[in-house]
């Protein structure tokens, strides 16, 4: 199998890059595709209820959106912009750090002459830094909703709502599940009274996600590995599910990886840690029977993962329907369900 990145790169228009949401969140677009049956199908996200069946179980990722940009002044007088990664503890945090200038260890760095940060290691784009302050409370307070970078306007109050789901509870993610963004709390409840299961894990989003592909042999690719917590009682209810011969229906690449990566580690309990699993063409999947997710970057480990469930060759084609159907793309753009 050849394994170089550029078998996974396409060509976009620009104007099919979604820079804001849909004015309703189930007002996006949906792609259905049945492998089966090799079938597809175009509809609105406000239909998806029509394709998931009674004994289905829904697995969506629970993780809450930080403000995870912050932008603090060295005492030169230069600006450094952080996004949060991950906290050692409550007063020590690792971020990836841009700045025009180099940044050494030893330096202190300011918000607004408040708030005080020493910088106490620097690996690569990873910066450590120390504070007497809670950290991950200074980035909620005095940070900014961290949108992709492809998305050329200014942070608005609108983003503070929709770049996050409806069911978001536990803080600790720099990028939107996205896939979860379709979701109203009407849809989820209609889903339950069909007797749809429905149930959560967390895996909280770093730029490990979305960090481009480092290699032209994407196998060589540093994954990194992200903190996520998964119940034994969600795996209880999966294997119930699939003794009566339903679906796992898994909301996002993100709740993909979490539960694949405890299936792959052969976990038997409650699973508090990292998940650092790769999963590229080849990955035989183990839990999850079927995919909602958006349209992903070209050369992206997401689209790794998608190619994975459906194939290189079908997923480049649905890709290619979506663009003649003007579907918009990325993480404000419209959704696919991949039934496998």
């Amino acid at each position: 199998m050849k394994t170089s990145i550029e078998l996974y790169n396409y060509d976009l228009p620009d104007n099919l890059i979604a820079h804001s949401p849909p004015l309703k969140r189930d007002s996006s677009k949906l792609m259905v595709f049945d492998k089966l049956y090799d079938s597809l199908e175009h509809t609105s996200f406000s239909n998806i209820c029509d394709f998931i069946n009674e004994g289905d179980l829904l697995v969506l990722n629970d993780t809450k959106v930080i403000p995870g940009r912050l932008y603090v002044k060295k005492e030169s007088g230069g600006t450094v912009e952080l996004l949060f990664h991950k906290t050692l503890n409550s007063q020590k945090a690792i971020c990836i750090f841009g700045t025009s200038r180099k940044l050494n260890i030893g330096s202190i760095l300011h918000l607004n002459k408040q708030y005080y940060f020493t910088v106490t290691n620097i690996e690569q784009n990873y910066v450590t830094l120390q504070s007497e302050h809670n950290i991950m409370h200074l980035f909620i307070k005095h940070g900014e909703i961290p949108l992709p970078k492809y998305i050329k306007r200014k942070v608005n109050e609108d983003d503070v709502n929709r770049y996050q789901t409806t069911y978001a509870l536990n803080d600790g993610s720099v990028a939107a599940p996205t896939a979860g963004l379709h979701f109203t709390k009407e849809i989820l409840n209609k889903l339950e009274k069909k007797g749809v299961l429905l149930e959560y894990l967390t895996l909280h989003v770093t730029y490990n996600t979305f960090k481009p592909v480092s290699s032209d042999n994407y196998l060589l690719h540093d994954i990194g590995s992200e903190y996520c917590e998964v119940n034994k009682s969600t795996i209880d209810n999966i294997e119930n599910v699939k003794n009566n011969n339903k679906r796992v229906i898994a909301v996002g690449t993100t709740a993909t990886r979490a539960l694949e990566n405890y299936a792959t580690k052969l976990y038997k309990h409650d699973y508090k840690g990292e998940a650092d699993l790769f999963i590229t063409p080849g990955y035989e999947f183990k839990i999850i029977n079927a995919l909602i997710t958006n349209f992903h970057l070209p050369k992206s480990t997401l689209l790794l993962l998608v190619a994975s469930l459906v194939g290189r060759k079908k997923l480049f084609e649905l890709y290619r329907k979506a663009i003649d159907h003007n579907y918009r793309f990325y993480s404000y753009g419209d959704s696919m369900m991949l039934k496998v």
